[in-house]
């Protein structure tokens, strides 16, 4: 990678995004520190990006999300003339440069920020190249550019858009081809959707995904897991979701738990999927597949698993409000029977004839209809 910055800043960089060696992140952070305290506002915007969670730092890390303390380090970067934090901190929601613009001395207009780091991409440095391949992804290279619909018209805009989407993937790829893990989302994403009218590419994007898990990015390993399972490679799939486990994907623990549940792919082991599905929701204690497995389970109980319908009921409604409707005939049948709340008649037809023809919804109807 061409050096640009302070070299703790680039070490830390190489450490941190390219590396992502959770041995070397202290080391990485205090080079960082070291920077920014000497006054290097590139130093501040790196050690800000580091703790706004897992789009901005690979997991395995393991650095935690504290977004006030990242968007003070953004703001004195900005005051530190550091036209990368300029440009980086741009568009990032919640975020209140100081002096209410991102514009700061010596720069006198966001397209003096676009073409420096231009420039700096153009001199070979990944990360640069990273941050221009995302403002033409998300077409924010127009605000930069001052390209609008308004000033070029609809016909010419969607041309831009179309050059943007192609030339983000050409930065993502050489991104990735660096070994900078983050880039392949976005990545993965254009070529699965060709979005603005580039070919959709979906063998490209499998080759990508499975780049991403050789590369030891957990969410790739997991994904790459769940086509073993669906082939019926299970030794295979468990060995990739035990790898996205060690590296920071919590998803991984609901594959994992899920295999064992009910109408898993492998024998029935209670016990083992509440292991997986209980540390797993514990980290993701509001998301609703967590939510509807773990309710399933205390629901119907087994294998000296005793039913927990308060738990059933709390969990199941979780995942109902946050969406959900898959537990709808068992949180039904919990309203219909006073299971771990009170009886509502009302409110068990309507998750009933959510999905009318399971068999606990179908039942439950019948007897409401007497």
């Amino acid at each position: 990678m061409t050096a640009l910055f302070d070299e703790r800043v680039e070490t830390a960089i190489q450490l941190l995004w390219f590396d992502r060696n959770p041995s070397r992140r202290e080391e990485a952070l205090s080079m960082l520190r070291a920077a920014a305290n000497l006054g290097d506002g590139d130093a501040y915007y790196f050690l800000g990006r580091c703790y706004l969670g897992k789009s901005y730092v690979d997991p395995v890390v393991g650095l935690p999300v504290d977004t006030s303390f990242a968007f003070e380090c953004f703001r004195t970067s900005l005051t530190l003339e550091s036209a990368i934090g300029m440009f980086g901190a741009m568009h990032q929601e919640g975020f209140e440069p100081p002096g209410g613009t991102i514009v700061h001395p010596p720069y006198h207009s966001k397209k003096e920020i676009w073409d420096a780091v231009s420039e700096y991409a153009a001199q070979g440095h990944i990360f640069c190249k990273y941050l221009i391949a995302n403002a033409y992804y998300y077409s924010t290279a127009g605000e930069f550019l001052d390209i609008t619909p308004t000033n070029t018209g609809a016909k010419q805009y969607k041309r831009y858009q179309y050059e943007w989407t192609a030339s983000a993937m050409r930065l993502y790829e050489e991104c990735v081809a660096a070994g900078l893990g983050i880039a392949l989302p976005n990545l993965v994403d254009l070529l699965r959707t060709g979005r603005n009218g580039a070919p959709v590419q979906r063998q490209r994007a499998q080759n990508y995904i499975h780049l991403g898990a050789d590369l030891g990015i957990g969410a790739y390993e997991r994904i790459v897991g769940n086509e073993y399972r669906d082939e019926g490679r299970l030794a295979k799939a468990i060995e990739m979701y035990e790898r996205a486990l060690a590296h920071k994907d919590d998803y991984a623990y609901y594959c994992l738990g899920k295999l064992y549940t009910f109408n898993g792919a492998m024998p029935l082991d209670l016990k083992k999927a509440l292991s997986y599905l209980e540390e797993g929701s514990a980290r993701l204690p509001d998301d609703a597949g967590f939510c509807n497995l773990l309710g399933e389970i205390y629901f119907h109980g087994g294998q000296d698993v005793l039913p927990d319908y308060d738990q059933a009921f709390i969990l199941l409604s979780k995942a109902y409000f946050k969406g959900s409707t898959w537990g709808a005939d068992m949180l039904g049948t919990c309203y219909l029977n006073g299971l771990g709340t009170k009886t509502n008649l009302n409110m068990a037809r309507k998750l009933f004839e959510l999905h009318p023809k399971k068999p606990l919804a179908a039942g439950g109807l019948k007897r409401l209809r007497r």
